[in-house]
């Protein structure tokens, strides 16, 4: 046995701090691209590859489907992060438009069988956000057994701009994550990974994403299963249905009037990609509660010789023939907490004079919208104005309109008309990782924030300790409720230590895990506001694009 005399312990000590600022190596690893080279976390437990590029896009294919990824000679050294796609930011544009980038991060401990897959598509209104680890650090799930992907999608007007003709057809953001899902498909065996055996997940738009993928033909076979967090294709923000006017009204920022779609992209085509990005036009309100989301995913025309994501309405797919695949679908408690948050007495006041309905739904008369906009008002306020005093009932409505209620609807549509096993959640715990409810400064109103829940999955850089013991148990419980669903189609396999044993819906009467210290099995959140909503949709949804 050998030993370490004082001066070699302070030596090996120093190496140890170093190389924890020194990126080591992880295994090379041959995908169908070339040779790649990643880098091993601090903390030893994962192998990193980042910054892959998975598609290509530039100036001659944007607005379109991506074009297939580069090849390589030699060694791509995947060690450094692309921020993202080009995006408008307090500080401006950032982002590049070649920006179609994956990362994969790999247990470190080698396994006999291949590993489960996780793809995460990130949200941010379609508009913002990236994979990277500023939020999205994969280490809790690693550590888990699983390898977790991450990867960028065109935003905005370059990923959102639709339309309906061969140059701009749409859903180019989309077709990015189809790109995405397919080089899992080709590659992620090279990393150890089952292409068998891939989950799909995502929260708010990202969740919304994972929802149109399930209601798209273009995404069969890419993944066997899907977790739907906060967000739903039947939410009325998901879709953009007249996708030309909201082109025209873009394109009148910068001094320009047309609505014909072949004009507009001319107008689009010439303009440089940071002024693209950087238009802040705003939606004239009308009298329909509508997002202020200018660029979404659209229901696209048929185009000979392009791959469509959508060409009908997701509910209309969803009711006929969905997909069998197995799919969590959950909200937070307090999900409007964060559009709340955006509100000023201003702009609250101006509902008053507005319908608490949403754009998706259709009217044979102006006298039965107002009859049911005022019912919607007395449920929520009575017979008071809306105003910041009414903070708790403003939240409400806007949680059950924008993601509670959609998602309550989506799920039961794949309960009764698919084979799919169907699991619900609603996600309850207010702890030190909250930070999306801390930043809407309501910190002191009960229960989850939108986006609340990610910090107990993911330990990005933006949040990278754990406080308390309370957080840590929650972190164990998502954590092992995600990768368990995610290796088993089970989020609570017969040979989990989980306190609880969360079964799927076996009909439309949904059964919601409520996650918080004390797990518990319940009814559906709002029972109350569900019928209100449901008797609503059911009788004035709009079905047609």
């Amino acid at each position: 046995m050998w030993k370490i005399n004082k001066y070699g312990k302070k030596i090996v000590l120093f190496t140890l701090v170093i190389m924890n600022f020194v990126d080591q190596p992880a295994p090379e690893v041959i995908i169908v691209q070339g040779i790649l080279s990643g880098k091993i976390s601090t903390d030893g437990t994962t192998f990193e590859y980042v910054g892959i590029p998975y598609a290509t896009t530039n100036s001659s294919t944007r607005f379109q489907a991506p074009g297939p990824p580069p090849s390589w000679e030699g060694v791509y050294r995947a060690v450094d992060e692309i921020y993202g796609c080009p995006q408008n930011t307090f500080f401006g544009v950032i982002g590049s438009e070649d920006c179609l980038k994956i990362n994969v991060y790999v247990p470190a401990i080698p396994k006999s069988k291949p590993h489960a897959v996780m793809a995460y598509i990130h949200g941010g209104s379609f508009i913002l956000g990236n994979g990277g680890k500023l939020v999205y650090g994969p280490g809790y799930l690693v550590r888990k057994d699983v390898i977790v992907v991450t990867f960028n999608y065109r935003l905005g007007p370059l990923g959102f701009l639709c339309l309906r003709i061969k140059e701009a057809p749409g859903n180019a953001g989309l077709k990015d994550q189809i790109a995405a899902l397919k080089w899992i498909q080709k590659n992620i065996a090279a990393f150890g990974g089952d292409p068998d055996n891939v989950t799909v997940f995502g929260e708010s738009a990202g969740a919304t994403s994972v929802s149109l993928l399930l209601a798209s033909e273009a995404s069969t076979g890419l993944f066997k299963r899907a977790i739907v967090q906060s967000g739903s294709s039947l939410s009325n923000w998901a879709i953009n249905r007249k996708p030309e006017l909201v082109a025209s009204h873009v394109v009148k920022s910068f001094g320009y009037n047309t609505e014909d779609p072949k004009e507009l992209y001319e107008i689009f085509s010439k303009m440089n990609y940071k002024k693209i990005t950087s238009i802040n036009a705003k939606k004239p309100l009308d009298l329909f509660f509508k997002t202020q989301i200018l660029l979404l995913p659209c229901v696209e025309s048929n185009i000979p010789g392009i791959e469509p994501i959508l060409t009908d309405l997701p509910y209309n797919i969803i009711s006929q023939k969905p997909k069998n695949v197995d799919v969590v679908y959950g909200i937070t408690s307090n999900e409007g907490l964060i559009v709340t948050a955006e509100e000023n007495e201003k702009s609250i006041r101006e509902r008053n004079v507005r319908y608490l309905l949403g754009s998706d739904l259709n009217f044979p008369t102006e006298n039965e919208a107002r009859e049911i906009a005022n019912k919607i008002h007395e449920f929520y306020f009575g017979k008071d104005e809306i105003s910041l005093d009414k903070v708790v009932n403003i939240t409400n409505l806007y949680s059950h309109l924008y993601f509670e209620m959609p998602t309550i609807f989506e799920a039961q549509q794949f309960v009764k008309n698919s084979e799919s096993k169907v699991y619900t959640y609603v996600f309850d715990y207010s702890g030190s990782r909250n930070v999306l409810k801390f930043h809407s400064t309501y910190w002191n109103e009960n229960g989850a924030s939108h986006g609340d829940d990610l910090f107990y999955i993911f330990n990005g850089n933006l949040c990278p300790f754990t406080f308390n013991s309370r957080d840590k148990i929650i972190i164990d419980y998502m954590t092992s409720f995600w990768t368990n669903f995610a290796k088993y189609g089970n989020p609570t396999p017969d040979k989990s230590n989980l306190p609880i044993k969360w079964h799927p819906n076996r009909n439309g009467n949904l059964n919601f895990l409520y996650i918080n210290s004390k797990l518990r099995m319940d009814s559906m959140p709002s029972p109350e506001a569900y019928w209100l909503w449901k008797e609503i949709y059911d009788k004035y949804r709009n079905f047609e694009i």
